[in-house]
């Protein structure tokens, strides 16, 4: 673990963090680190919710290179290198505290010699942004609509959108990858043999592994388990797919037929950060090890910095 105070070493930067310090996105871009972050009063929403944007040559100290402010709740930045730009999606919720408002996804772009764009409405209003990633020259992101999540209202729609620009933004499908209840962070990957491999999480219901074939990525194949995989980060390694995220160390995420009973159970039950990796031909996923982290914690990002390394980020 390393104290924030050490690579963030300006004082004026150190206080900029506020008590709460989480959703966490690295990406690297001419040269440089990036690193975004949300910063709150508490894990809730907050008209106090700040995105602070760091970079850095080194991965060693980081300079302040942003902040946004929408006097409300931001979350899931997402970092997409795309077209000699670093673009940074994240989306806008609400001030009350015990809600979830999934309102509008926000994007700010960066070229080599110029400084962030001002704020862009990619127009998917009620969805949250995922995963953005650069597959063929074209950007993929996967999203949910996060409206009613917590309540019966809620209309499951958890899908795959396409776009040539980063701005406007097609769905790949007619029907969504999945509309069973409660599916969120539809995390993916891309395989070297362009097979997509991804996870969902069942709020209150564990959770799943996906697989679509090439040319068909519309089409997931989804494989439920009684594990829930929250703040999923799927990365390949040689051909392998490994996935971090959080782990509930007293088990099953889904042991009771009530979801409230879950959801109660899975907040007051000790979790870690871990690493897995998908069993390709077991259609499974297997616990590698734990990563040093405590109390509320994942939501991890990853850059490659050589042949076969890689920094990971999380929050604990």
């Amino acid at each position: 673990m390393i104290d924030r105070r050490t690579i963030f070493p300006d004082s004026s930067q150190t206080l900029l963090f506020q008590k709460s310090n989480n959703n966490v996105d690295i990406a690297e871009f001419n040269g440089e680190y990036y690193i975004g972050l949300r910063t709150a009063p508490t894990h809730f929403a907050s008209k106090k919710t700040k995105l602070l944007v760091f970079k850095s040559k080194d991965l060693n100290k980081f300079e302040l290179d942003t902040i946004i402010n929408l006097s409300s709740d931001i979350r899931e930045p997402r970092f997409c290198v795309y077209n000699k730009k670093i673009f940074l999606y994240f989306f806008q919720g609400g001030t009350k505290a015990l809600k979830f408002e999934s309102k509008k996804i926000w994007l700010i772009s960066k070229s080599s010699n110029s400084g962030w764009s001002s704020l862009t409405d990619i127009h998917l209003d009620g969805y949250v942004p995922w995963r953005v990633r650069n597959v063929n020259d074209k950007l993929l992101l996967s999203a949910y609509y996060g409206k009613n999540l917590y309540n019966s209202k809620h209309k499951s729609d958890l899908r795959l959108f396409e776009s040539s620009d980063g701005i406007k933004w097609q769905p790949i499908s007619e029907k969504p990858q999945c509309d069973l209840e409660f599916a969120e962070e539809g995390e993916f990957v891309i395989d070297r043999d362009s097979v997509l491999w991804g996870t969902i999480r069942f709020e209150g219901f564990g959770g799943a592994l996906v697989k679509a074939e090439k040319n068909n990525w519309s089409n997931w194949n989804i494989v439920k388990t009684d594990y829930k995989y929250y703040s999923a980060l799927l990365f390949e390694r040689e051909n392998e797919v490994y996935l971090i995220s959080r782990r509930n160390v007293d088990g099953k995420a889904n042991r009771f037929k009530s979801r409230t009973r879950n959801l109660l159970r899975y907040s007051f039950t000790k979790k870690c950060t871990a690493l897995f990796q998908i069993n390709k031909e077991k259609m499974c996923i297997e616990h590698v090890f734990d990563f040093p982290s405590t109390v509320d914690n994942a939501y991890a990002g990853i850059v490659q910095t050589a042949k076969n390394e890689y920094a990971v980020v999380n929050y604990s």
